[in-house]
Order: structure tokens, then C-alpha cells, then sequence
């Protein structure tokens, strides 16, 4: 799993070479210091990178000041064919350190496992090393003539989904505000319990996956396959979300559901309900969900709050939801697809006179706020009307404000939707006299 004749042979090459800042700029992202086995050989090339950083030339008196061995120096030397082969010399240390490195981690995760070791915490530590971006990927730099293709590309795509440029929301006005949601984009959607963010997600999930047809996952925390469900039926069919809780239907609210739940069945959503889970379980089942279908369109997350690092031994809060907001932003990346995750917000919003959400009421954590692409909240006026109790004499139709509080790909700004409570149904704002339409996208 090593060849310290290769790495001096790299080393030589160096050291011939007429143009030594262009040829360490050529295996730049290639190899670093920490891939060479032999200790003499890991600080020469150390020292090679920082005499070239400093704009000195590479020879035996320059390395000498770095207190590179003379004795060591001339063995290096005559070991030097030719500067072209450097990079090929590289990437064959390269590959030799991944494969020592990943010899080692196999053998430090069967130690951790024999020892009792926390699971979730291993396959953490196992699943960070192997996304480790130590090393560059080669050919990063393009020109800009291999760009306009594709940009041109995403234009036209574009068009035809009459101007939203990601995964539509299945909001008109929220698309129309934030340009629907952005492939590899994290958006953190917070509200104070009860302002109905488990009946936006679905309305969402459900309005992405029959719009775009692209696969939705759906990671419930909280709430049961069963209940989500419920929730979507009462939704589509219009019947009251509590007749369909206690069964208690006429034929023709039967029927109504049996209808639409065939065509819920039809649409490419999936969900998750297990009630614990790790952001490594997170990762772990995107990802399959990804290698089974070829693509998604959106992962859903409800909510932050109950997601687990798998790291019992950190006490702060504030640090695991920090990894957990991060985590997502890069797994956002890796499935080029939007994830969405609910948030609650601290009580400080219930002190305050005006109680419309702020950046600073995210819980936990301002890393949220830092990592995301957008970030949104739901506030409903009238749900405070009565210090905060619900009551039978409220309006069936209830304003939702959707608040656009951070938008790295466009402006802020505040979008009303309608709130039918009764069944669980958020849509574009209209007046409550304006009824829904049940086969409305069928």
C-alpha cells in the first residue's frame, strides 16, 4: 500500500523541473503532503511547496535553508527523469494513500464495533471520511465556453416550465417570489406550533410531485405513514380531517376518499416515518431512495428539532444542529435536489408585541440561518386573536402569511396563502368564499 521509490521518484521530478511553479500548479489537487508514507520524503515535498508559495527557486541551497537533509537532497536528485511525468507520479501516491487510509478506517471501525462503540456514531465518522474533500476534483476550472451550453440548456428548461427555474412548490405566488426551489438548495421553513407546517409540507410535497413529476421523500419525525395520509386524503377529497380520524363517514365521504386515494397512490411520493433517526439514517435513505429511481425531486424533513447527530457524548445542542444544518446543505449538493426541512422557533416570538417570526427566533442554532439558501416562515395572524387558543367561532379560511425572511437567489418578501383547518388545506390566498376545486391537477 506504499512505494517510496515512487515518492522520491516524484520528488526528482520536481527537482528537474525548468518550470517548478507550473508543474506544482499541474499536480495541485492531485496529491498533498499527507499522502506520502515516508516521513523524509512527506516534509521535502512540504517544504518544496513552500519555497514556491514564496516565489524561490528549488535546489539543493534553497532546500537546505528549510533544513532538508544535504545527504537526503542528493539521493533525490539523481532519482530525476523528467517534470512530465510528475503528475502521472502524483496520482499513483495519491491512490496508495487512499487505499492505506481506507485500510485503516476499516480496521478502526471493526475495532469501535467489537469495543462497543456507539453505531450511529461510527457510521458517521465511517460516512465523513469517505465524503472527505481533501483532495480536488480534477478539471474544476472550465472555461466559460463550456458553460454557456448547459446554462442555455437550463434556460430552455426553464421556459418551459413557465419561468421556475427549480422544483416547483405547487404555491403560484411562492414560485412566483423565490423562483420555486433551486436544485441543491437548503430552504428551512419555522413557525411557532400550530401555525400549520406539517399541512404546508404535504401540500407541498403533493403539489411538487404531481407538478413536476420527480420523486419526493418525505421524512416524518413526528408523525406516522397513517397520519400523514389521513392528512393528504382529507386534503384532496375535502372531508373533515376528523370524521376521517374517527371514521365517522357517510358512503359518499367514502367514496369521495376511495377516489382520491387511488390518485395519491399514483403520485411519486415516499414516505419515512421511523421516529428516531440520525442524519446518517437521513443521508443513508435519500440516497437509496436515489440509486432507486434515478433522480429526486425533493426531500422533506419534519422536522429539524428531532433529527440526531448519533454523537451522545456532545452535550451542546447548538454544535449538533450546526453538523445537522451543514449536513443537509451538502447532501442538498450530492442529490443535486432541494431539501426542505421545518423548524421550530423559540418562545421568544410570543413575547414580543408584533409576533411575525425573525432570523434571531430560529432554535438552537444561527447556523441555520448561515446555511441555507432560504429561509421562510409561517405566521398566522388569528391564531393569536384569542392568546393563542383555537376556537370553533374562528374563520373556516384562515390567512397565512408566508414569509420570505432570506433568499440568496432573489428578494424577500411576504406571500399570503389560505388555511382551510378543516382539512388540513393550504393554498394561493383567495377570499373564504371561494371554494376548492377536489379534482383540481388530477
Amino acid at each position: 500500500m506504499y512505494e517510496i521509490q515512487m515518492e522520491h521518484q516524484l520528488l526528482g521530478a520536481l527537482m528537474v523541473s525548468s518550470d517548478i511553479s507550473g508543474t506544482v500548479a499541474d499536480i495541485n489537487g492531485h496529491v498533498v503532503p499527507e499522502d506520502f508514507y515516508d516521513q523524509p520524503a512527506k516534509e521535502m515535498f512540504s517544504r518544496i511547496l513552500e519555497l514556491v508559495d514564496d516565489g524561490h527557486e528549488i535546489n539543493p541551497i534553497t532546500l537546505a535553508t528549510k533544513n532538508v537533509p544535504l545527504d537526503f537532497i542528493a539521493d533525490i536528485s539523481v532519482l530525476g527523469v523528467s517534470s512530465h511525468i510528475a503528475v502521472s507520479l502524483a496520482d499513483k501516491v495519491a491512490k496508495q494513500s487512499e487505499t492505506r487510509n481506507l485500510y485503516m478506517t476499516a480496521q478502526q471501525v471493526m475495532s469501535y464495533l467489537a469495543n462497543g462503540e456507539d453505531v450511529d456514531l461510527v457510521k458517521m465518522n465511517l460516512i465523513e471520511y469517505l465524503s472527505d474533500g481533501r483532495h480536488d476534483k480534477l478539471e474544476t476550472t472550465k472555461h466559460i465556453s463550456e458553460a454557456v451550453a448547459p446554462t442555455l440548456e437550463s434556460i430552455a428548461e426553464q421556459r418551459e416550465q413557465e419561468g421556475v427555474p427549480g422544483i416547483t412548490t405547487g404555491f403560484k405566488m411562492i414560485d412566483k417570489e423565490i423562483g420555486g426551489l433551486l436544485p441543491s438548495s437548503l430552504t428551512i421553513i419555522g413557525a411557532r406550533p400550530a401555525m400549520g407546517k406539517t399541512a404546508f409540507a404535504l401540500n407541498m410535497a403533493e403539489g411538487a410531485a404531481r407538478l413536476a413529476n420527480k420523486p419526493v421523500l418525505v421524512i416524518s419525525l413526528e408523525m406516522s405513514n397513517d397520519m400523514l395520509v389521513k392528512r393528504m386524503l382529507s386534503t384532496r377529497s375535502l372531508v373533515d380531517a376528523e370524521k376521517i380520524r374517527d371514521s365517522k363517514l357517510t358512503d359518499q365521504e367514502f367514496n369521495d376518499l376511495s377516489y382520491n386515494a387511488e390518485k395519491l397512490s399514483q403520485l411519486p411520493i415516499w414516505f419515512d416515518d421511523t421516529p428516531i433517526q440520525s442524519f446518517t439514517d437521513i443521508r443513508s435513505r435519500v440516497l437509496k431512495l436515489k440509486r432507486q429511481q434515478g433522480e429526486i425531486g425533493m426531500v422533506l424533513i419534519d422536522y429539524l428539532g428531532l433529527v440526531e447527530t448519533g454523537n451522545k457524548k456532545n452535550s451542546s445542542r447548538v454544535n449538533e444542529v450546526a453538523k445537522i444544518s451543514r449536513g443537509l446543505k451538502v447532501l442538498s449538493k450530492e442529490i443535486k435536489a432541494p431539501v426542505v426541512a421545518l423548524a421550530q422557533l423559540n418562545r421568544g416570538v410570543e413575547q414580543r408585541t408584533d409576533k411575525r417570526p425573525l432570523l434571531s427566533d430560529l432554535r438552537d442554532s444561527g447556523s441555520i440561518e448561515q446555511d441555507a439558501d432560504n429561509v421562510a416562515f409561517l405566521y398566522r395572524d388569528d391564531y393569536y386573536r384569542n392568546e393563542g387558543e383555537e376556537e370553533k367561532s374562528d374563520d373556516e379560511i384562515s390567512q397565512v402569511e408566508f414569509i420570505v425572511a432570506k433568499n440568496r437567489n432573489g428578494k424577500r418578501g411576504t406571500v399570503p396563502l389560505s388555511f382551510d383547518k378543516k382539512h388540513n388545506l393550504m393554498t394561493d390566498w383567495r377570499p373564504s368564499h371561494q371554494s376548492t376545486n377536489t379534482d383540481q391537477g388530477w
